[in-house]
């Protein structure tokens, strides 16, 4: 193949339990290791995360979903980076939903109740980005699973984003070239940063259920000069997508007031993307 196109890059499955085994063995031909995280399980066995449970009780959904972050979604990626060890190979996170019943189904993936995991796993990557260098948080796109991207109607009618596609829209729009290490944030507030230039970008996920969250920008070593927020914040506690509605998870662009310092407070649920463009140093 690359006889015929010397730019082909090829990926080569691997996944915890097999990655290791994958790079020495096909490591020479291939660009990259791919991981799935599938199998993002509730961990509670009285969960209400699968069918219908969820919506009579939101808030005990809010939390079991922030849990899965850390013990479902990090220990996995950190498993995988562990078994390639010194490895050259980057990993390409290519399938990267959540597994409630119904089976690609689930109600709660059209609404915004999953906004803020989906920035936080996107925010996960991020960091991790000296080894990770391609990722997703959905499946495909299609016309009946909840699980993908982008849902289609058909025949006619309106495709549109389902609540993970939004953030990680919003996330690839608003980029940096570079990492940038973040110094201190609020606790409730899940934040990733990076730079081109002299601009800083912040994708920033308000971890808290009903608080608004509010905070300074600060640079070190750096002026700001201005600042605006592209901010996704329904008011409706659980806004679901639809045709009806296909533009409803559209983020918001707002100015940050100048003054001696750069502040802003974040709504509970949220997820935005700031950019701060500094002075030149």
């Amino acid at each position: 193949m690359r006889g015929r196109d010397a730019g082909l890059q090829l990926i080569a499955w691997g996944d915890n339990g097999w990655a290791a085994d994958m790079a020495a063995r096909a490591g020479e031909h291939v660009n990259y290791i791919a991981v799935h995280m599938m199998q993002q399980n509730p961990l509670r066995r009285d969960t209400v995360l699968h069918g219908c449970d969820y919506q009579d009780a939101p808030e005990r959904a809010w939390e079991e979903l922030m849990e899965l972050v850390r013990e479902r979604v990090e220990k996995k990626l950190l498993t995988v980076e562990a078994e390639l060890g010194n490895s050259p190979l980057p990993i390409a996170i290519t399938e990267g939903h959540l597994s409630l019943q119904p089976h690609n189904a689930s109600p709660i993936l059209t609404e915004w109740l999953t906004g803020v995991y989906h920035a936080r796993v996107m925010n996960l990557y991020q960091r991790h980005g000296a080894r990770v260098k391609i990722a997703t948080a959905a499946d495909f796109n299609g016309m009946r699973w909840t699980t993908n991207a982008i849902m289609h109607q058909v025949p006619g009618g309106v495709s549109y984003l389902l609540p993970v596609a939004a953030v990680m829209r919003l996330f690839r729009r608003h980029e940096g070239e570079k990492y940038v290490a973040l110094k201190s944030s609020a606790s409730s507030l899940d934040v990733a940063a990076s730079r081109t230039g002299d601009t800083i970008f912040l994708h920033v996920a308000n971890m808290d259920y009903k608080r608004s969250v509010e905070t300074t920008f600060a640079v070190n070593g750096l002026g700001i000069a201005g600042a605006k927020v592209f901010e996704i914040a329904p008011e409706k506690l659980r806004q679901e997508i639809s045709p009806r509605n296909p533009k409803v998870f559209d983020p918001r662009e707002k100015a940050v007031p100048a003054g001696d310092v750069f502040s802003w407070r974040f709504p509970a649920r949220s997820v935005s993307a700031v950019e701060l463009t500094c002075k030149p140093g």
